[in-house]
Formats: C-alpha cells, structure tokens, sequence
C-alpha cells in the first residue's frame, strides 16, 4: 500500500545545519518499507513522502527518530484513477 507522509517541523527545529531530515527526522533502514518519493516544502518547514508497506509498524519506526521535533500526518494513498478502481 502507498502512504503520503506529511511531516512538519518548527523553524527552530529544522534540520538543515545538522545532517538534513534524512539524518535527523526518518529512519529509512526499516524493513518492509520503501521510500518512494521526497518533497520538501522548504518556506512552512514541509517534508512530504510517499511509502510503500503493508504494515503501519513500519510506518512507526520511519518516522520515529523525528517523534519529538516534528509532527505527522499519514494517509493512505493510489495512483489509480477511481475509474480504475471501480472497474477492478
């Protein structure tokens, strides 16, 4: 399943002067998960991703190193049209 990841950190918080979010906000060695997709929306302090798991575990552990500098929001997302999916 895909998820879109929206992640939000206060300027104070940001981690650009000390490793990056790569390094300081996820953690991307999580089995059963896959990165697909990194957008960052640098002026409100916005990461956005786009997983792929079958487990919110999984979800839990990415975003854990960030638990206490940013705040998340998860939603489950398709590349499908509803076309599409109305037809499977």
């Amino acid at each position: 399943m895909l998820f879109l990841i929206t992640q939000t950190h206060n300027p104070q918080d940001c981690p650009k002067d000390i490793g990056g979010f790569r390094k300081v906000f996820i953690n991307e060695n999580v089995d059963g998960l896959k990165l697909k997709d990194v957008y960052v929306e640098h002026g409100s302090h916005k990461i956005i991703y786009i997983v792929e798991t079958e487990s919110y575990e999984s979800i839990v552990k990415f975003l854990e190193p960030g638990m206490l500098k940013c705040t998340s929001s998860i939603s489950p997302v398709s590349s499908l049209t509803v076309s599409e999916i109305l037809r499977k």
